[in-house]
């Protein structure tokens, strides 16, 4: 389907038409209110939040956009999306370990994101549901503990083995644009996580020199409330634009906060990372996750981050090195696909979660599997050696 909005984002809708789609079916996924919470920060970057009281896993859902009514629908959607993972997951086909199920499964079932530590093998007995390969579209088991989100009481002892998480968990108003997000995402966790061991390879841009209208407009507003700001572009194996920014004033003086983004279009990513910096802040503000870290609250030194040296490298050069582009979103999730298995050797696997009973017309969600990518469950982004910089 052809894209027809282009600000912060690619969209085969404008944010208005979804929210009018979604609004009504709000209660349906648990979702008493969807607020804006603009206003408790300065930055003046459009931030929401989602409230699902009886949610399986977190109650509050973030939201951001260019716009409010993007970040509105931001907010709403990455709460249904949460609903689909933890009640819209497929009965399992066959229970079984991976090396008894009577066929060559075409990735190692270790290969898949589990905890550090994790004890699966190809013996360990999992429950197993269909997905379908996002080049071709044939039929591949995966394990349902993979794809399954949250806990529940149950009377049958059993390891969380493999892990699952809301990383590649996506939502699109088509099911190929919630295939584009859900790829986007596993390569921009997979570089962050790289970034955490290595810390080098960054190329540090010059915010003076963004040209783009919109990503220029967000840097003012965090400038213009005094905010210290630092913008990245993180090269990755999949060739796939990912950027990173980071957020600091003095009124939070012990917290660095941090986003990042990948789209095949740079101006997107870098869109994505600054205003996932500023929900970051909002979500500090608000106190509405139950993992924030004490220390953020902490007295500090009320003094900015050491900058990098140098002024970094010119917007043109770093958007020069990325100019892929699809007209719909079919286009661009077969290829980004095609990356990913081009890299690791591995089709990306796409569980429809919006399949059966819980067939939508006004959206889809999805949960795509990448044998062979990382993913560091807390999702910091460290800032890369600032001498990679220079």
């Amino acid at each position: 389907m052809r894209k027809a909005y282009f600000d912060g984002t690619h969209r085969t809708r404008h944010p208005d038409q979804t929210w009018e789609a979604i609004r009504p079916l709000l209660m349906t996924y648990g979702i008493t209110r969807v607020a804006d919470v603009t206003g408790l920060d300065d930055l003046g970057i459009p931030v929401t939040m989602a409230v699902r009281p009886l949610a399986r896993t977190l109650s509050v859902a973030q939201g951001k956009g260019a716009t409010l009514a993007a970040a509105r629908v931001s907010g709403a959607m990455e709460a249904i999306e949460a609903w689909h993972g933890e009640r819209a997951v497929p009965i399992a086909d066959v229970r079984a370990p991976a090396d008894g199920l009577g066929l060559d499964l075409p990735y190692p079932v270790t290969a898949l994101e589990s905890h550090p530590g994790s004890l699966v093998t190809s013996r360990t007995v999992l429950d197993w549901i269909t997905a379908r390969s996002a080049l071709n579209g044939e039929p591949v088991l995966v394990p349902a503990a993979c794809v399954q989100l949250g806990r529940e009481v149950h009377d049958r002892w059993r390891l969380h083995l493999p892990s699952a998480s809301t990383n590649g968990l996506a939502s699109g108003n088509t099911r190929a644009e919630a295939v584009v997000h859900a790829l986007a995402e596993l390569v921009e966790r997979d570089t962050i996580s790289v970034l955490a061991d290595q810390r080098d390879g960054g190329q540090l841009i010059d915010p003076d020199s963004i040209d783009d209208e919109h990503c220029a407009a967000l840097i003012n507003r965090a400038r213009e409330a005094g905010a210290w700001l630092e913008l990245w572009h993180l090269p990755n194996r999949f060739e796939v634009p990912v950027m990173s920014c980071y957020l600091w004033r003095e009124d939070q003086p012990a917290l660095l906060v941090s986003g990042s983004g990948a789209h095949l279009d740079p101006h997107v990513a870098l869109s994505r990372a600054i205003t996932e910096a500023a929900q970051s802040r909002l979500t500090q503000i608000t106190g509405s996750r139950e993992d924030i870290h004490p220390a953020a609250y902490r007295p500090a030194v009320h003094r900015s981050p050491q900058p990098a040296p140098g002024p970094g490298l010119s917007w043109a050069e770093v958007a020069a090195q990325h100019t892929t582009g699809f007209a719909t979103d079919d286009g661009e999730a077969e290829h980004l696909a095609a990356r990913l298995a081009a890299v690791t050797g591995h089709h990306p696997l796409v569980v429809d979660l919006t399949h059966g009973p819980h067939q939508r017309s006004e959206f889809a969600v999805v949960k795509v599997l990448a044998p062979a990518l990382r993913y560091d469950a807390r999702h910091i982004i460290p800032r890369p050696n600032q001498e990679t910089a220079a």
